[in-house]
């Protein structure tokens, strides 16, 4: 199995219950040439990165069905979707939240409201240092 290139597109997987966010980060990562998978709560996102295996995951936090962090948990505990990278996107980063995500391997953390170049750059530092092998 070959590791992508950067020229390959990459699938981003895309979670959260507010449709404006998922519409404006499938704009911006489909101009810069991914294909975005949409998921709009935690059962979803878990079925599909399942499904489909995305080079990456953003999610949002506090999403209806499942949680983010449960979303996380479930990824992790498959051999299939246990090295996905994952971004979390949140207005939240309370007691709770933080420590489940701030050591974990492959997880980073965007505030909400997020600036769409620094998320840019966090995506492809992301689809470079962890690259899905196929």
């Amino acid at each position: 199995m070959a590791v992508k290139s950067q020229t390959d597109t990459y699938r981003i997987l895309v979670a959260d219950d507010d449709p404006a966010i998922v519409h404006l980060l499938q704009e911006n990562l489909e101009i810069l040439g991914h294909k975005v998978l949409r998921a709009y709560d935690g059962q979803m996102a878990v079925r599909m990165a399942r499904e489909h295996h995305p080079d990456l995951v953003i999610l949002d936090v506090n999403m209806p069905m499942t949680s983010g962090l449960k979303v996380l948990e479930y990824l992790r505990a498959s051999a299939e979707t246990a090295t996905i990278p994952v971004i979390f996107i949140t207005g939240e980063l309370s007691k709770d939240v933080y420590p489940a995500i701030a050591d974990a391997p492959r997880v980073a953390h965007v505030k909400k409201p997020f600036d769409l170049e620094s998320l840019n750059s966090l995506v492809q530092h992301f689809l470079k240092q962890f690259p899905i092998r196929r």
